[in-house]
């Protein structure tokens, strides 16, 4: 597993780039990818889609999801991220190989942020 650790509250991406045969390539149509984050040992994920307009794909073969301030603030402890790519007919599912764990760690800092 990928361990990345992460200042709660920071604003940061998780970047897929589809490579089948090595070339980039967007999702063909009938496809969706999905994030799902879940805290270590909870069994319920929050869960967001390129189809639900959650992830965007800003380049070809790119897409990226963006976790903004407040959802980052909710988050502690250790965090499992995982992401599948499937079609919406069930013909094709793809686990990714290797999940990401998320070290979360607190901030006092946040309490003194003027963020509108």
């Amino acid at each position: 597993m990928i361990k990345k650790p992460i200042i709660a509250g920071d604003t940061f991406p998780i970047v897929y780039k589809h490579m089948p045969n090595g070339e980039l390539r967007d999702l063909p149509d009938g496809f969706d990818y999905m994030i799902g984050l879940r805290q270590e040992g909870s069994k319920k994920p929050m869960v967001f889609s390129y189809r639900n307009g959650d992830i965007e794909n800003p380049d070809k073969g790119v897409y990226r999801w963006e976790c903004k301030h407040d959802l980052s603030m909710s988050l502690s402890g250790n965090i499992i991220a995982e992401m599948v790519i499937y079609s919406r007919d069930g013909s094709f599912v793809k686990h990714c190989s290797e999940p990401l764990l998320l070290e979360v760690q607190q901030s006092f800092m946040n309490d003194q942020l003027d963020i509108e």
